[in-house]
């Protein structure tokens, strides 16, 4: 008999995460939802990460499945499975991370009540203390509800009550193919989950936080300065010329220009890893980047008064604001 096809996909891309998988997956195991499959994508791992995603597919035939691939970065593997899937939703979850025993039920509950192709759940970070205890940081919440498509673009760049992650939400398998992940980018949500919005009417809304996002320092985005720290600056260069290009309303776009002060700090404070020489020719095309979209993304009346308070300095003067940075880390 053939094997029944489930309604959802739950994608885990793996690398060198031998450490932390076991937690991820037995957290998707737990949950109290039937109809749905773990797809683990074993991106090239070196550690003993590869063997754990054979054993549970060994342990939970029908309910695990693993592929093993070169290592091509999670981007890859991620389009990699949704390519093979037949599922009709698809998760990410990402091996670092676990997910609550309602996760896929309640966001698929969500999608259903409100017919949405996509569902989105609190965003919430889990910080582990040096004392290996855990603390958890939940994001403002919204009433459980549906958001139109402009505003959940709006919200998406805000980050504020959900993530611009991949992770943390259920979405129709046709919008990821329509809209897949761009490979070797270390900013790839900001350059994809705008577009998966773009391609929906609604995002339903789950304000309990279900999805545990486990800060670390030796995650991508924690490292030190790497040259693909500058990604983010032309994906939200694109992605704003692209919310222009579609006329999208002034709320919109000042939502953007927010997303774009945003990067530019970030970018600048990786940079400060940098000798003065390189740091200066990172930021010089900063600069006039944040000078054009400060004051849109003032005016939101969203902008936290630490990032807004970086933003001045970095203007002011990209010296102070790169020996601040580097006093901060010693």
């Amino acid at each position: 008999m053939a094997e029944k096809t489930p309604l959802i996909d739950v994608i885990v891309p793996v690398y060198n995460v031998e450490r932390y998988l076991p937690a991820c997956v037995d957290s998707l195991l737990e949950q109290d939802f039937s109809d749905y499959a773990v797809t683990l994508v074993d991106d090239g791992s070196t550690d003993g990460s590869a063997a754990l995603c054979d054993g549970y597919a060994a342990a939970h035939p029908g309910r695990v499945r693993v592929y093993h691939r070169e290592n091509a970065g999670p981007s890859a593997a991620r389009n990699f499975a949704v390519e093979r899937s037949e599922a009709a939703y698809i998760s990410f979850v990402d091996a670092d991370d676990h997910v609550a025993a309602e996760y896929l039920s309640a966001l698929y509950a969500a999608a259903a009540e409100f017919d949405a192709p996509m569902a989105v759940s609190a965003l919430c970070r889990e910080h582990v203390l040096p004392d290996g205890g855990v603390r958890r940081v939940t994001a403002p919440v919204m009433a459980r509800g549906a958001l139109d498509r402009d505003t959940a673009l709006a919200e998406v760049c805000f980050e504020q009550h959900f993530g611009s992650f991949v992770w943390g939400r259920l979405v129709r398998r046709d919008i990821l193919l329509a809209a897949p992940m761009p490979p070797g980018k270390i900013f790839e949500d900001t350059a994809a989950v705008w577009r998966q919005i773009m391609a929906c009417d609604r995002v339903a809304y789950v304000p309990e936080a279900l999805y545990f996002y486990r800060q670390r320092e030796g995650s991508l985005q924690r490292r030190r300065f790497e040259p693909r720290h500058l990604d983010f600056i032309p994906a939200v260069e694109d992605m704003m010329a692209q919310f222009q290009a579609a006329g999208l309303p002034d709320a919109v776009l000042a939502a953007g220009s927010y997303k774009v002060c945003r990067a530019c700090y970030v970018t600048a404070y990786h940079a400060a890893d940098l000798p003065p020489g390189r740091y200066r020719d990172v930021c010089a095309p900063l600069l006039p980047l944040l000078r054009r979209h400060y004051p849109a993304a003032v005016a939101t009346g969203r902008m936290e008064p630490k990032l807004r308070a970086l933003c001045r300095l970095l203007l002011a003067s990209r010296t102070l604001f790169y020996a601040a940075v580097r006093l901060t880390r010693r």
